[in-house]
């Protein structure tokens, strides 16, 4: 439709969830390596930034792809159990000088009523998360986060930037009013705030979450050989980077509501991502950007749902729609199951 037909650029990243081992890495625009140095020139001038390696060195608002991990952070600080139940009033009023809405309210003027934390995930409702991030503590929020890649080193070998979290000493770095208001956190539960990380480090993310909190280390190196292409010189071995507590309930929780983002009859990635044959647990997102033209969009994934093997992210500048990328993961999914 109409919105994202403005996209700019983007980036693809896809891991093996049991190794790190990255699979995919990929940045739009991109050139012809082949005659890199006769236009290297034009390419350094070149509209959108064809060099520009959005894949590592973009920091983006991850919008409503961070809800996984405002899930974890709520069930594991016992804020909310699995079916713990939330009315969606469309706008939340409980703070002054600020109105949120829930974005079925804004579209519609309809409400989500009385869901749970597998159907906020599935319709991605911003009230409900609105009210979880008000009454969690922000260490908690905080250093889940953290202990699930975001934010964080990757550890790939190649130049990264990190990003940043939205906490009390993110915005003491970028603002002269250093103060922490509620309304920063209610903000920053449904990834917007100052929420910035890059598509590996979502993607690192969302193989964390495969994972049950387990987090591998980034790496493009698998093997090194000697010149014959035959003598084994090293090996590379996963590196557990950090771990974090999760219990089933809690995971059963998120992967749930990450099934239902397809399957579901409202999920909201449930248009893109029929017809495959493997079980994907997904997540699409959409972040404001303060910029003129079409909001951002996110997608993160792995499969099988109950079994991973890879997980997948996605970003595209101005291109709307979360559920859009979604045919991005799927091309990548397809070719990894049934043609590699």
């Amino acid at each position: 439709d109409t919105d994202g037909k403005d996209a700019e650029g983007g980036a693809v990243v896809a891991i093996d969830v049991k190794t790190g081992q990255v699979l995919v890495c990929a940045s739009y625009p991109t050139y012809d390596l082949s005659t890199l140095f006769e236009n290297y020139n034009d390419l350094l001038e070149a509209d959108l930034q064809p060099m520009f390696n959005r894949a590592l060195q973009a920091a983006y608002p991850p919008g409503s792809t961070y809800k996984m991990s405002m899930t974890v952070a709520g069930i594991e600080a016992g804020a909310i159990g699995r079916y713990t139940n939330i009315v969606d009033k469309g706008i939340f009023t409980k703070y002054s000088g600020m109105s949120p809405r829930c974005l079925k309210y804004t579209s519609k003027r309809e409400t989500h009523g009385s869901i749970d934390c597998t159907e906020a995930l599935k319709v991605s409702c911003n009230y409900f998360y609105y009210v979880l991030g008000d009454k969690m503590k922000l260490e908690d929020i905080d250093n889940t986060a953290k202990s699930l890649g975001l934010g964080e080193p990757t550890g790939v070998e190649l130049y990264e930037v990190l990003g940043h979290r939205a906490n009390k000493e993110t915005k003491a770095k970028l603002y002269e009013d250093p103060r922490w208001y509620p309304g920063d956190q209610v903000l920053a539960a449904i990834g917007q705030s100052d929420n910035r990380f890059t598509p590996m480090q979502l993607c690192v993310y969302a193989s964390t979450l495969a994972n049950r909190g387990t987090r591998y280390k980034a790496t493009f190196l698998n093997r090194v050989v000697a010149s014959d292409y035959r003598t084994l010189v090293y090996q590379n071995e996963p590196v557990v980077a950090s771990t974090l507590k999760m219990s089933n309930a809690t995971y059963g929780t998120i992967v749930q509501g990450m099934k239902q983002v397809i399957t579901g009859p409202s999920g909201t990635a449930r248009t893109t991502m029929q017809g495959l044959s493997v079980e994907v647990a997904a997540k699409t997102g959409t972040a404001e950007t303060g910029r003129l033209g079409s909001d951002d969009g996110s997608f993160v994934c792995f499969a099988p749902a109950d079994d991973p093997e890879i997980a997948i992210a996605v970003f595209g500048e101005k291109a709307a729609h979360g559920s859009t990328l979604g045919l991005v993961a799927k091309d990548v999914i397809e070719y990894y199951f049934y043609q590699a």
